[in-house]
This record gives structure tokens, sequence and C-alpha cells, in this order.
């Protein structure tokens, strides 16, 4: 969801997210309840941007430790909204 200012609400509680590769390559995000939540509202947010608002820097989010929003040792995520995908 998106606050009064147009940036990403995230959930008030402590959340918990963990982007890992498993030894077979595939991706896999671990989280806790609000972690989960708090990734599917910014999917959720991302996906009603109009063709013109994807043409900013609103168009994506950063998931990584060094951001405070994922777990230490957490691979580096960018979730990107591309209309024309």
């Amino acid at each position: 969801m998106l606050d009064t200012e147009g940036r990403f609400k995230l959930s008030q509680e402590p959340y918990r997210l963990k982007v890992v590769r498993l030894e077979s390559g595939e991706i896999e995000i671990i989280g806790n309840r609000s972690g989960l939540k708090d990734l599917a509202d910014v999917c959720q947010s991302l996906s009603e941007l109009s063709d013109e608002q994807a043409k900013t820097a609103a168009n994506h989010y950063h998931i990584a430790d060094f951001m405070s929003n994922a777990e230490e040792g957490s691979l580096q995520l960018i979730i990107l909204y591309d209309p024309h995908l």
C-alpha cells in the first residue's frame, strides 16, 4: 500500500524476510507472516502503478539486508513493475 506521500507503507509489526539460493539453483523467499504480507503489499502496490508511474523510480522495490528490510545474509532482490512484459 502507498502512504499519502506515494511511498510504500509497510506493516508496523516486526517483519522478517530472507532471500536465499538453494543448492538446486532455485531462489527461496522465506518470511514470517508480517514479512510475507508486506511483500504481498509491495507487489500489489507496484501492480497498481499507472504506465506513466512505471517510467519513474517508483517502479521497483529493493529488498536487502543493508536496507534493513531483509535478514542478514539475504540475497539482494529487486521487484520491478514492467507494464510491457
